[in-house]
């Protein structure tokens, strides 16, 4: 991803994958490659080491608390 060449005007991405992988590919493009937040749409869709279960207990309970949810 550090040596792709991106296309010239303003991008958009669509990143869904690992929830750790598509963080740090979000906040590359929008720190080092000047992408705008908005022109990226994001899921995290599980965690490595982590079950779907017990992420979405997890989610459940940081709402619960008040907590904003993982990007």
């Amino acid at each position: 991803m550090r040596e792709a060449a991106l296309p010239t005007g303003l991008p958009y991405a669509w990143l869904a994958g690992e929830a750790g992988l598509v963080k740090h590919t979000r906040r590359h493009l929008v720190r080092d490659r000047g992408v705008p937040k908005r022109a990226i749409t994001f899921t995290g869709y599980w965690r490595q080491g982590r079950s779907e279960d017990e992420a979405s207990r997890e989610n459940l309970r940081a709402r619960e608390r008040g907590e904003p949810l993982d990007d």
